[in-house]
């Protein structure tokens, strides 16, 4: 009766569960501290970065003591820790969970922990590789310093500030950014947001409802697959290339599926850093035209093309207007610190998102509309000054991989911030949460990944300063050599 087909699928299970969490526990005990609280530390912090997740099943305390190679007791005053601070729950006969209350006692359904990179960090970090945002460029400090001296925001000033769709230069200013990219705009076409993540979650509130096909890329940006998330959608990859989405699998997902949404990064690719070719572009247009699935066409990465002075046409120009919605911002050109993002879309579209804009915060801050209005009209510069940042950084991290880590592949970015690379047979998830241990961040694929895939890929930024970059990526390598 103990072997029954029930009995050895539950041990299988629990088997695979043990694995993996002893995986991403790898050097938990290289902290200090009892090691009931080392334990519970590991666990919890697993649970902040999104490698457990509410309602994923915990080892049994005499299982996980086996496979640490600790007391018993050691992992029941650890999960004795881990029930006070509810991260997990316990039920006689069920086992240990996950809680959706999470691991710093705030109440509601946690997020993926997906954006963890800009959030807290451990105390004795030494190297952040983990961020994709570059730093400000210098000009942002010259606008600023314009702007300050300027009537308008006196005129600003003297008014309430409230303009829940952005400031009209703002929005002027953003209608020729694409008109010069060959898409005619109006400044009615266009929404200002705080930030393109909040632009984001905007659309996917109007457009998905709990249980709504999304179609993403694998990889893609994590900021997005939260979003989409939180709505309930049921997400489904497309894989991507260096030349883009694979059309053959894209036109049988959107026949077979009809999905709500496409979401794609076509331009600078976030994470892989590629660009879409004219013919995949033609593709994605050909395929999606007709149908009743909009494209979701995320441009915040666009100005970072390494090979040509602007980014090409956006992909879905070609599209009819309510087929097609695109999102931008200044984080990656000018600086994050702005908080400056958009929406484009017809106008019609836009009047709901108007609305709840305001509801959200009664408009972006005025001031950094203003900042970013006027870097705008330096746009071209600043695409310069920022490729040449970007090309020295390169030029940096690939010496440094080719002649410390020669197994480590990767392909040359088309734009972006960072590298795709593959470290053959990795755990990036476990060895994500080992380096955080030791005080170096980075990007494990997964995290990339709809379907927890790209588990032997790392995004490795390379728009930090030649030395520093030298620095932890030495560090990473060694690390990952002794792991």
């Amino acid at each position: 009766m103990g072997n029954g087909p029930k009995t050895v699928r539950r041990r299988r299970r629990a088997t695979n569960t043990t694995g993996r969490v002893t995986r991403l526990l790898a050097g938990w005990q290289s902290q200090s501290g009892p090691l009931a609280q080392r334990l519970a530390a590991a666990v919890t912090d697993l649970v902040d970065q999104g490698d457990l997740r509410a309602g994923d099943t915990m080892p049994s305390e005499r299982t996980l003591a086996g496979a640490l190679m600790v007391s018993r007791g050691t992992v029941t005053a650890a999960y004795n820790l881990l029930r006070d601070a509810r991260v997990i729950e316990s039920r006689v006969g069920s086992g240990s969970s996950v809680t959706s209350v999470g691991a710093r006692g705030v109440a509601g359904p946690r997020a993926d922990a997906r954006l963890t990179s800009f959030g807290e960090h451990p105390v004795q970090r030494h190297h952040d590789l983990s961020s994709g945002a570059p730093g400000g460029l210098d000009l942002v400090r010259e606008h600023t310093d314009r702007v300050l001296q300027h009537p308008r925001l006196a005129e600003l000033v003297a008014d309430d500030g409230y303009e829940p769709a952005g400031l009209l230069e703002l929005r002027t200013a953003l209608a020729r950014y694409y008109a010069d990219l060959g898409v005619a705009t109006s400044a009615d076409e266009v929404l200002v947001t705080s930030g393109s993540q909040q632009g984001l979650a905007m659309v996917a509130a109007a457009l998905v409802r709990p249980g709504d096909v999304v179609l993403v890329e694998d990889p893609s940006y994590r900021g997005a697959l939260d979003a989409f998330r939180a709505q309930g959608a049921r997400l489904v990859p497309v894989p991507v290339d260096h030349s883009g989405p694979d059309l053959e699998v894209l036109e049988r997902l959107v026949r077979r599926l009809e999905p709500r949404l496409f979401y794609s990064l076509p331009i600078a690719h976030n994470p892989t850093g590629s660009v879409i070719t004219p013919d995949r572009a033609a593709g994605v247009n050909r395929i999606l035209a007709g149908s009743r699935t909009i494209l979701l066409e995320d441009g915040s990465p666009a100005d970072l093309v390494l090979d040509a002075d602007r980014p090409p046409t956006p992909v879905g120009h070609g599209l009819p207007p309510d087929q097609w919605v695109a999102l931008g911002s200044v984080s990656k050109l000018f600086w994050g610190g702005l908080r400056i993002g958009w929406i484009r879309a017809r106008s019609s579209f836009l009047g709901p998102l108007v609305r709840a804009k305001a509801v959200a915060d009664l408009g972006s801050s005025p001031l950094t509309q203003l900042v970013a209005a006027s870097c705008l009209s330096v746009v071209d510069e600043a695409r310069v000054v920022r490729r040449r940042q970007l090309e020295t950084g390169y030029a940096a991290a690939s010496a440094i991989l080719n002649a410390e880590a020669p197994e480590w592949s990767f392909t040359r970015p088309g734009g972006g911030s960072g590298l795709w690379v593959r470290v053959p047979g990795l755990d990036a998830s476990a060895f994500g949460q080992h380096a955080r241990r030791h005080g170096i961040l980075v990007s494990p694929g997964p995290v990339f990944s709809a379907v927890e895939g790209c588990r032997e890929f790392l995004r490795i930024p390379f728009w930090r300063e030649p030395d520093a970059l030298g620095e932890g990526l030495a560090d990473l390598i060694a690390l990952w050599r002794d792991h």
